[in-house]
């Protein structure tokens, strides 16, 4: 196994870890920890060369839902015929990721086109979840533009938020990395 390879792997490890510590919202009776689907999919884009660990950490990020909704009881609200636009969503995100990888170099001139091209991303990624879920779902009887409007005013911000939470860590976490001495691929470039 090469050394890219063993990152690649380490990298979807604690992504994986990480979705699962969240996804299924565990802590929530104590404190919200936020979901951290979005900046995982969008970090996985940039760091890691296989394109199987998109599949890989979708499909953990579909069992995780199965599990909880059908074995331990969770709200399967959200579980309806929309869910599938998850998969648009997350390959934004993903593909937002390996762009940034192939464009930007990982320095500190390179972080406004990492804010514009991540946030430009999480919009058309919370186009895709939140107004499929608001045309697919059957839960609304007469949607309409004004209305999705008003939608995205109430849940895009704190989801924005959440993302560039996870991202900042992330960020993080290569720095210290890479400050002791640690070797990363700089990004997913081929």
């Amino acid at each position: 196994m090469t050394r890219f390879a063993r990152a690649d792997s380490i990298i979807l490890a604690i992504l994986a870890a990480l979705m699962l510590a969240t996804r299924p919202h565990p802590l929530d009776q104590y404190f919200h920890v936020p979901d951290t689907a979005w900046a995982s999919f969008f970090v996985l884009g940039y760091f890691v060369r296989n394109k199987l660990a998109f599949p890989a950490l979708f499909g953990l990020a579909f069992g995780i839902d199965v599990v909880v909704i059908y074995l331990l009881g969770g709200s399967g609200f959200c579980f309806t015929p929309a869910y599938g636009m998850l998969l648009p969503a997350y390959g934004t995100m993903w593909l937002a990721g390996r762009f940034a990888a192939r464009k930007l170099e990982p320095k500190a001139g390179s972080l406004p086109g990492f804010a514009i091209l991540a946030t430009a991303a999480a919009f058309v990624a919370h186009g895709f979840s939140s107004g499929g879920y608001y045309l697919l779902s059957g839960r609304f009887d007469h949607p309409t533009l004004a209305e999705f409007a008003g939608r995205v005013e109430q849940y895009f911000p704190g989801n924005l938020l959440s993302m560039w939470v996870w991202l900042g860590i992330a960020a993080a976490g290569r720095m210290v990395w890479t400050m002791a001495g640690g070797q990363l691929p700089s990004a997913a470039r081929k």
